[in-house]
Formats: structure tokens, C-alpha cells, sequence
């Protein structure tokens, strides 16, 4: 199911190689630059669209509308979806419950397995405020 109605892409600078980082939840870092979550406290911008080599390399962010976002684990339709603070999964979508967790996405599609690729609908709030 890929969307593109109402969509709004912004491009920063990359703060590091995010080559790997396609379709995972991103933020911007201290100097403005897109870096990815390592805490699902984070507050995430968007969904990084394209993969930059290195630093300074243009970051494609998905800020607005419906993007495709690496899961770490299973979801439903209409989870809230953050992103994970474990190491080896940053920034994939996890489902959250928990207040404090800042919410990137609602789930627009289910995910069976770990690194499945969903469709997303991105949302900006943190979780029971």
C-alpha cells in the first residue's frame, strides 16, 4: 500500500553515513543535521527516504504524510509505532504503549516478522501527554 497524497519531503545535511538508515525514524542532532534515534524518547522529524554516504551528504526526510518505515518486531493496523532505542535495531519502528515515548508513526499495515517494511503514517506527539 505506498501513498504519496499530502506528503512534505524536507532535505538537511546528513551528521554522519546513513546509508543503512533507509526508511528509519530520524532527528536532527545539535548542529541541525539528520542523525538517527537511538531513544524512543527521541524527537523524531520524520522517516529518512534516501541513504547518505556521509556526513554533510543531502538527507531526503519524510516530515508529513505516508512513508515506508523498517519495523524491528510485529505490529497491527493503528499501532502507535516509536523508535528503538536497541542497539543493533535504531531507529526501526517498535509499538509503544508507554507514556513518555514519543510517537514517530501510526501503522497503516500489519508486520509479521522483524524488518518488515510498512506503511506509515507519521505523527508527531509524545505518548499519555
Amino acid at each position: 500500500m505506498s501513498q504519496s497524497a499530502g506528503i512534505q519531503d524536507l532535505t538537511f545535511k546528513a551528521a554522519k553515513d546513513l546509508s543503512s538508515y533507509q526508511y528509519h525514524f530520524v532527528k536532527l542532532d545539535a548542529n541541525g543535521k539528520v542523525d538517527f534515534c537511538t531513544a524512543n524518547a527521541d524527537h523524531v522529524i520524520g522517516i529518512l527516504q534516501n541513504k547518505p554516504s556521509a556526513a554533510d551528504k543531502a538527507a531526503l526526510v519524510r516530515t508529513l504524510g505516508t512513508s515506508k518505515l523498517v519495523m524491528m518486531g510485529t505490529n497491527n493496523e493503528g499501532d502507535y509505532i516509536t523508535p528503538s532505542e536497541t542497539e543493533s535495531t535504531y531507529s526501526e519502528g517498535l509499538v509503544t504503549t508507554t507514556v513518555t515515548d514519543f510517537v514517530g508513526a501510526m501503522a497503516l499495515e500489519a508486520a509479521t516478522a522483524a524488518d518488515d517494511i510498512i506503511e506509515v503514517l507519521l505523527t508527531h506527539f509524545v505518548f499519555g501527554a
